[in-house]
């Protein structure tokens, strides 16, 4: 029986809506109709990338605390009445958008905001618990728990085992959610793995939240020169006007999917931020050689690049302390993630979750 499904897309950046991309194409292929529920640009590349095949409702979700400042956490916390305000507003339209359209199941990719009853509402999510400073973690965690509550199942993109995965403390051995309510179903990716020739260099992704992705872009400019090579740098923002630069380095303010999975399957070596859609895109496309650099404050991408550094997976650097030259010689020694399956076996896993397979 075909199903009439809403599914939320968080907008913090494009991470979610990317990732999002290989599950409603599932959802499509099996002849379920999908109306999606996002904002801004994520919306927007969900659009251009479904086009009629679905059905789109732009509400704006949680309001973003990212400033200049890197102290991420004091500005999280000035921010959460603000925060809560916009999430209780977001809730009213989304119920309101459910409440007509008496859907079969809704799907959210950590928006809070998206769910009907627990019984027929999932939630997609790799940080189960924040990483945080000490003594905070165990009150964040609790409080993380109890807004899942609204859902019946927790769908994780990572791999089950505590040892072997990419999210570590963000989403295993927990203390608050029962295993049971947890589908750990692997990484996902709108990228695919190809067969091509590296013959590019450096590939850069500039992805994130405004005013850092920015920041992060002028600094790779001025360094990108002490590269030997041809380097691809994506701007990750369609309005960036091109800058000039000599003339083996090619800049794309934006690039589709398609161009994407080309020049990552292309490149020798990869420079991002450590964001968890790039780490999963990496396992995908099997790219080991990688340069991590986190966004100055978010916590979760400053855990992820400590924990993959301890693990000799790939090297990461702070961005304020970011000498290109040197740390992409050191990030050559490491080993990169080698995963027990693709995205098309997590997908199987997600419908299954679902109760779709």
């Amino acid at each position: 029986m075909k199903k009439h499904i809403l599914f939320g897309v968080f907008d913090w950046g494009l991470g979610h809506a990317t990732r999002a991309k290989p599950l409603i194409a599932a959802l499509l292929d099996k002849g379920h109709a999908v109306d999606i529920i996002s904002t801004g640009r994520a919306l927007a590349v969900l659009d251009e990338h479904f086009s009629t095949a679905c059905t789109y409702h732009d509400v704006p979700s949680i309001v973003s605390p990212y400033t200049k400042s890197e102290n991420f956490v004091w500005n999280f916390a000035l921010s959460t009445p603000r925060m809560l305000a916009s999430l209780k507003k977001a809730r009213a339209l989304s119920k309101k958008i459910i409440r007509e359209n008496a859907y079969d199941l809704v799907i959210s990719d950590c928006r809070y905001d998206v769910y009907d009853q627990p019984k027929n509402s999932f939630l997609i999510n790799h940080q189960l618990r924040f990483a945080a400073p000490s003594g905070t973690e165990t009150f964040l965690e609790a409080w993380l728990a109890y807004r899942m509550e609204k859902f019946g199942r927790i769908i994780v993109p990572d791999y089950p085992s505590p040892k072997f995965n990419l999210t570590g403390k963000l989403s295993h051995k927990l203390t608050f959610i029962p295993q049971k309510r947890i589908a750990y179903i692997g990484h996902l990716s709108h990228l695919r793995r190809l067969e091509r020739d590296r013959d590019i260099d450096y590939f850069i992704t500039l992805t994130g939240p405004e005013p850092q992705r920015s920041i992060l872009e002028e600094k790779i400019f001025r360094q990108a020169e002490a590269l030997d090579g041809d380097i691809v740098i994506a701007g990750g923002n369609p309005d960036r006007a091109k800058p000039k630069l000599s003339g083996r380095i090619s800049y794309f303010p934006y690039l589709n999917t398609a161009e994407m999975e080309d020049y990552l399957n292309r490149a020798r070596f990869f420079i991002s931020r450590s964001g968890y859609t790039s780490m999963m895109e990496l396992a995908e496309v099997g790219l080991s050689r990688a340069l991590l650099i986190p966004t100055p404050g978010q916590t979760e991408q400053e855990y992820l690049g400590d924990y993959y550094e301890k693990r000799s997976f790939f090297h990461h650097v702070h961005q304020k302390d970011l000498d290109l030259a040197h740390d992409v010689r050191k990030a050559k020694g490491f080993d990169g993630f080698k995963p027990p399956w693709d995205t098309a076996q997590s997908i199987r896993y997600f419908l299954e979750a679902i109760g779709l397979a």
